[in-house]
């Protein structure tokens, strides 16, 4: 064991389920304890080796086999990236319909979470042609990238399921929106869509001020949509919304590649430390 995993792993797994399957199946029941779903993934991305995406297709598949037989309310969320997409559009084509057939067998739902933008179109042009055959896949839509509004509309269009979050990867100006109020802006706007066009999508988001937005709509469109957040950020007002009677799911990372991932997290967004240690205290 490295320094890493004696020092870092502690904390990280406030916001991390573990390093392995077993650990992220805990969780998610203390979730569901809790009244809370969960949106399980395993770690990983931008991965070239063939060996390794063949690892995380199978760890997929029996991730899925191991919600349903434990009887966790809750399903998977991956990345197009550890399909596959980094060496071939068609290979990871091929490996997502296998991924979402398996939920679909089993009675689940399954996200694809968005990367950073250089795989966006690739990703959307997959989505849409995955959603045709697989009703129950969704998508992740960022409210910082300056596309995302057409991209919305492109889903709904599909009869797609969107996720909506702020956007987590360093991106050029001329890509996504870069100040907090711009960001909160589009966010409300691509929000006000999905409340009016859409159903079964998702609020992820931990801003008090969105949030907010979004109970007002639901009381006035009345529409069939969760909020998600991270584990071990804002579980107080998890608790709120449960108790408030919302539909609230937690998102449970677990796998080896913990520690890039919290990095990412602590480094991109440095708001998140401040919501961590508001957890913490």
């Amino acid at each position: 064991m490295g320094l890493k995993e004696v020092f870092v792993l502690p904390v990280a797994r406030h916001w991390i389920a573990g390093t392995d399957m077993e650990s992220a199946l805990k969780d998610a029941k203390t979730a569901n304890s809790k009244g809370i779903g969960a949106v399980v993934n395993f770690l990983g991305e931008e991965i070239t080796d063939a060996a390794t995406v063949d690892a995380h297709q199978a760890e997929y598949l029996k991730l899925q086999q191991a919600i349903a037989d434990s009887g966790v309310n809750g399903f998977a969320s991956v990345k197009l990236t550890q399909l596959g997409l980094s060496i071939s559009e068609e290979d990871a084509r091929k490996r997502l319909g296998k991924v979402a057939a398996n939920a679909a067998g089993l009675g689940q739902l399954l996200w694809i979470d968005m990367e950073g933008s250089q795989f966006t179109q690739t990703t959307m042009s997959i989505y849409l042609d995955a959603v045709s055959a697989y009703r129950g896949v969704g998508v992740v839509m960022q409210a910082y990238l300056r596309r995302s509004e057409e991209d919305v509309k492109a889903v709904l269009e599909h009869g797609g399921k969107v996720r909506l979050v702020k956007g987590a990867y360093r991106e050029q100006p001329d890509v996504v929106y870069t100040t907090r109020e711009s960001i909160r802006e589009n966010f409300r706007k691509l929000m006000g869509a999905l409340f009016d066009q859409a159903d079964g999508f998702a609020i992820a988001t931990h801003d008090s001020s969105l949030i907010e937005d979004a109970k007002k709509l639901a009381d006035s469109k009345h529409t069939n949509f969760r909020f998600e957040m991270l584990k071990g950020i804002r579980d107080d007002l998890k608790a709120e919304l449960v108790s408030s009677g919302y539909t609230v799911f937690e998102y449970l990372p677990y796998g080896g590649s913990w520690y890039a991932y919290s990095k990412r997290r602590l480094t991109e967004h440095p708001s998140n430390i401040w919501l961590l240690l508001r957890s913490l205290v």
